[in-house]
């Protein structure tokens, strides 16, 4: 057993000193229930970080979900008392008739992201080798891909900092031999012996077989997790030049991305997603790719997800929230210089004495225009181009149908002078003012930096 306390320590001391963060103090948080796990691993931490002044603070989360959930909060205050370490107890609520496990998890690292405020936080939690073998037979057990057949990362990006797992290469079999030797305490959950979780049943009824039968299992599993680890880091790098190549804002070009191979464009555009807190299943990617992405040309497609929408026009897709409605007609009345919110509220013009990007021209013989939308049927000239209808000018502008009823058009003698953010009939050398628009829900678009 002291030989486990230290190996621990030095691989612990040495992790460490590689994590420690060149912009601030190390400062170590430690997800704290109580339990075996993390009983141990307080009882090896603590003294390490008075030895090398690393300032450490303890969270125990209170779920309220057992009688005993008073008693095993002040348990783990005492002990925090006991080594002189730093302690907080948050309380949050879960809904025993949804997914308890799963909200906890949530509430749980909600809360503890709470305390990784900086790039140097550390925070450590204490799952062990058991717990990434029964992780990757939930994975298996899912279908999952290669993200969840990876496992347990023992390090990844949390919150403004970090998470690390330092007992991930013990057993739970090793970590309670040490806690006997060292006639540690520990709080025994009840919940852990209920086989309806999945978990669980796993733990109970499910792994001791097989770890009888292979009893390298646990480690030979934990090695696997690590190789899928190191396939999955090297895919999302790859991933990542890729959707930068294919990535114009919110839309993603669908040509560049066909050049990829086949298996690297769905990855992609799951990394698309992901960056606006999205995870499709299989099933939704296929949908995608068949009535979205697969439609005919001329087709505007659309596919919800979570509280967006995904659409596809020409060859970009985009990613975008439900667009404000805006009523077609006049909205305002608006005077030169002057800024102001036009369309009940939805959008803001904004005035500028000089040039800049996105912006349309306006000249000196007008003080007062009027502005409107959706007035698709209009003709327009722009300066030096034939007159067309204004819906004919959004098609050659490669503007998606449903954006157009959003974009803010400037009358003037009643006659459509400028369309904000694509062109006016002002000649830009005579322009004395610039108009330029800013929607309150902004929506990423293929003209300069209107945002529709």
């Amino acid at each position: 057993m002291l030989a486990l306390a230290q190996d621990f320590k030095t691989a612990l001391l040495a992790q460490l000193e590689q994590l420690a963060h060149p912009a601030g103090e190390t400062r170590l948080v430690l997800a704290y229930s109580g339990g075996l796990d993390s009983q141990v691993l307080l009882h090896i931490l603590a003294p390490i970080c008075h030895d090398v002044a690393i300032p450490l603070s303890v969270v125990h989360v209170h779920h309220g979900l057992s009688r005993q959930a008073d008693a095993w909060a002040a348990f783990c205050q005492a002990q925090c008392l006991a080594r002189q370490v730093d302690f907080h107890v948050r309380y949050v609520s879960v809904d025993p008739k949804r997914n308890i496990e799963q909200q906890a998890r949530i509430a749980r690292y909600a809360v503890l992201a709470q305390f990784v405020t900086s790039p140097s936080t550390l925070l450590l939690t204490a799952h062990h080798a058991d717990d990434q073998l029964e992780t990757v037979l939930l994975a298996l057990k899912r279908g999952a891909g290669l993200t969840g057949l990876a496992g347990i990362p023992q390090l990844r990006a949390f919150a403004q900092g970090q998470l690390y797992r330092p007992l991930l290469t013990f057993s739970r079999q090793q970590l309670e031999a040490f806690a006997v030797a060292e006639q540690l305490h520990w709080i025994e959950d009840d919940s852990n012996e209920n086989t309806d979780f999945d978990r669980n049943f796993l733990r109970h009824i499910i792994a001791p077989p097989l770890k009888q039968r292979w009893p390298a299992l646990t480690k030979t599993v934990t090695r696997s997790a690590e190789h899928l680890q190191h396939a999955y880091t090297l895919a999302e790098h790859y991933t990542s030049l890729a959707l930068t190549a294919c990535l114009e804002g919110n839309r993603l070009n669908l040509l560049r991305l066909a050049q990829y191979h086949p298996l690297q464009q769905p990855l992609v555009i799951r990394q698309w997603l992901a960056t606006a807190g999205l995870n499709p299943d299989t099933q939704w990617l296929s949908t995608l790719q068949a009535e979205v992405i697969g439609a005919r040309q001329d087709a505007t497609p659309i596919l919800h997800l979570g509280s967006l929408q995904v659409r596809r026009y020409l060859h970009w897709l985009y990613l975008l929230a439900d667009p404000p409605a805006i009523r077609p007609g006049i909205a305002a009345v608006v005077n030169v210089g002057k800024p102001q919110y036009v369309a009940e509220g939805q959008g803001y013009l904004h005035w500028h004495a000089e040039a800049i990007q996105g912006a349309v021209a306006i000249d000196s013989e007008h003080q007062e225009f009027t502005v409107g939308f959706g007035l698709l049927s209009c003709n327009f000239k722009p300066n030096g181009q034939p007159t067309k209808p204004l819906n004919q000018w959004f098609k050659l502008w490669q503007v998606p149908p449903w954006q157009r009823s959003q974009v803010p058009l400037v009358f003037a003698d009643n006659s459509l002078y400028a369309v904000v953010g694509y062109a006016s009939r002002c000649e830009a050398t005579a322009g004395r003012y610039w108009l330029s628009w800013q929607p309150v829900m902004s929506q990423s678009g293929p003209q300069h930096t209107l945002s529709e």
